[in-house]
């Protein structure tokens, strides 16, 4: 079985269903929820959608290949606890960065958020963790490891990363956006997972930087903060300025990532 899974086309089938559970998670959660439902309901149904959908795929293939989520450092162990915290600093550190290079290029201060309801937080911040776990997994995950073991570490990190920018683009993300920031956010947690091989301390890096983004650059009625910029225009004028100073952040966190991964294997190659 093993060297079944390994054939282009089951890392291809994989793929086309975790994308699958993205659209038809949208589907579903339209459904169940309805037009007049609020936002932040919508969106946690979605991501719950999403996130049980490709966990549930992710669990067949692995089953198929002889493999459990140990074999992704997941499980309830202390250890593996205390690398998902890790991550989560890690994650809330690189979105403060990315905040710092909003600031450079548009300052502004954080007021606090009006609009902000407690069930609006609790419900984004459970589809933060929802959201976060499908993407690692579904990108990092049973694919990723079946991309390196047959094509090389390059395109385990590359391919996943092409997938992960075409779909936050077809979902409305600009497409410069798409390829500076998203691009290399997707290819610095491939690094990470290349070097630590703990699905949990990527997932909540992933995890950490959109709690951050949630609560004081992305307003929504689940945000803490409002970012008042003084001058507006400027903060507008300023995005490709601000992507790209974003973008050298996650390749320089990226370039020390797979620094630490050669560190421990010697070499940027196939794994055996």
């Amino acid at each position: 079985m093993k060297s079944d899974v390994r054939r282009p086309w089951t890392i291809a089938l994989y793929f086309v269903l975790v994308a699958a559970c993205a659209y038809g998670g949208t589907l579903l959660a339209a459904i169940a929820t309805g037009r007049d439902a609020p936002p932040a309901l919508g969106w946690l149904v979605k991501c719950v959608f999403v996130a049980v959908g490709v966990l549930a795929v992710t669990a067949w293939h692995m089953r198929r290949h002889g493999e459990g989520w140990r074999d992704y450092g997941v499980s309830p162990d202390a250890p593996v606890l205390g690398r998902a915290a890790r991550g989560l600093l890690g994650g809330i550190a690189l979105a403060s960065g990315w905040a710092v290079v909003v600031w450079c290029w548009a300052p502004y201060r954080l007021a606090p958020n009006p609009q902000l309801t407690a069930p609006a937080f609790a419900m984004g911040v459970a589809a933060t963790l929802a959201i976060g776990i499908a993407e690692e997994t579904g990108y990092r995950g049973y694919g990723m490891r079946r991309l390196q073991e047959g094509y090389g570490a390059a395109a385990a990190v590359l391919l996943p990363t092409a997938i992960f920018v075409l779909a936050h683009v077809a979902g409305g993300v600009p497409w410069l956006a798409g390829l500076t920031v998203i691009g290399t956010a997707s290819l610095l947690y491939g690094c990470l997972m290349l070097a630590t091989r703990s699905l949990a301390f990527v997932a909540a890096f992933h995890i950490g930087n959109n709690l951050v983004q949630d609560a004081a650059l992305r307003t929504s009625a689940g945000s803490l903060f409002v970012p008042v910029f003084a001058d507006p225009g400027r903060a507008q004028a300023a995005g490709p300025a601000i992507w790209s100073s974003m973008a050298a952040l996650n390749l320089a966190a990226a370039l020390a990532a797979l620094a630490w991964y050669r560190s421990r294997t010697g070499r940027f190659a196939r794994s055996r």
